[in-house]
């Protein structure tokens, strides 16, 4: 029987392989070509390992699923990409704009598992009418792989949704997935906990870096306005010069000075900051006068040495920012989390206690 269906993923792949063109032309001009041509491969390989009707289920359930996505994604004002099926991997939308709060990604993460919990009225209603066990099984599917996709642990679902509470919750769901993943361990359970020990480490990283150089940040930020305003002040006084009328009969002269006022200043300023500063950012001032003197008055290359050294602190406080949801969006997003959870874990087990039981 293996055999037989490898032999029939042969075949249709070697179809796809002649007629590929083709079967391209027809859909190049439509929005929908990826998501159709992911669609028919997707349903290709369930078909030959589950049988069609169950790869036609699994796949119901995964469009919607996306579908919720990309009905969020709109709400927000999100420009999307088609949804593109991977075989073995669900499916996914692309999202072509970045999440300026952790609330847009909690709502483009719940509509998901809230379309995916949709999804299974038909289904009950099927079973219902026909009293046939496939609708059951999809049914109880759906609630399964909506209620695993719940886990609060990034890239799910339910860490996206619970981004912006304490790193605590995305710590416990990797816990929760190691361990469920010890006694059903899979190649996707690896990734999925890889992926989410990385998302746990870089944001706890980050967080460590932004509390042990808070202080220095803002010495160079200040620092940084300083410069800007002492280069300002230079492009000026360049321009007085340039424009100055040449007095006649005056003689040409070159004089040569050591004192520049401005860069003069500049140094007086960034030494009240180093004295303005904590303990912990001393050693920044100091390597930053000592480059200041060296640069003379080139502030280009001393503004590329501060933003040299702002940039990866400037990421550090971003995340930080980001993963610092308000009080009472916490709360609100914390009970919508549980209730859909609760009503998904219901229905899973709900419908676990009708399931056929295998001959």
């Amino acid at each position: 029987m293996a055999k037989k269906r490898w032999g029939g993923l042969a075949v249709a792949g070697a179809f796809l392989l002649t007629k590929g063109k083709v079967i391209l032309a027809l859909l190049k001009f439509s929005k929908f070509g990826g998501t159709l041509i992911s669609f028919g491969i997707s349903l290709l390989f369930y078909a030959q390992i589950f049988g069609v009707w169950f790869g036609v289920g699994l796949l119901y359930l995964l469009f919607i699923h996306e579908m919720g996505h990309l009905l969020a994604a709109k709400r927000l004002g999100f420009k999307t990409g088609p949804a593109i099926f991977v075989p073995f991997m669900g499916a996914v939308i692309g999202i072509k704009d970045t999440f300026r709060t952790p609330k847009q990604e909690a709502i483009l993460a719940y509509g998901g598992p809230l379309a995916g919990l949709v999804s299974l009225i038909p289904l009950a209603i099927g079973y219902a009418v026909t009293g046939n066990d496939f609708w059951l099984v999809i049914f109880h599917l759906g609630a399964l792989l909506n209620l695993f996709n719940l886990l609060p642990v990034s890239p799910l679902d339910g860490g996206r949704i619970l981004a912006g509470l304490p790193i605590i919750v995305w710590v416990a769901g990797l816990a929760a997935l190691i361990a469920y993943g010890i006694t059903h361990f899979s190649l996707i359970l690896l990734l999925i906990a890889f992926l989410g020990g990385s998302a746990v480490w870089k944001r706890y990283k980050f967080a460590k870096q932004y509390e042990a150089n808070r202080s220095t940040l803002m010495l160079y930020r200040a620092a940084r306005e300083r410069v800007l305003r002492a280069k300002a002040e230079q492009e000026r006084a360049d321009a007085e010069v340039a424009l100055a009328p040449e007095l006649e009969g005056e003689e040409e002269q070159t004089i040569e000075s050591t004192y520049d006022p401005i860069a003069w200043s500049l140094r007086l300023d960034l030494q009240d900051l180093r004295q303005a500063s904590p303990e912990e950012a001393r050693q920044e001032a100091d390597d930053l006068l000592r480059y200041q003197y060296d640069a003379a008055n080139d502030y280009d290359a001393l503004l590329r040495r501060i933003d040299q050294r702002i940039e990866p602190l400037r990421l550090a406080e971003e995340s930080v920012q980001y993963h610092q949801m308000p009080k009472k969006q916490q709360t609100i997003t914390l009970l919508a989390y549980l209730a859909l959870g609760a009503i998904l874990f219901i229905a899973f087990e709900y419908s676990k206690g009708y399931l056929p039981t295998p001959s």
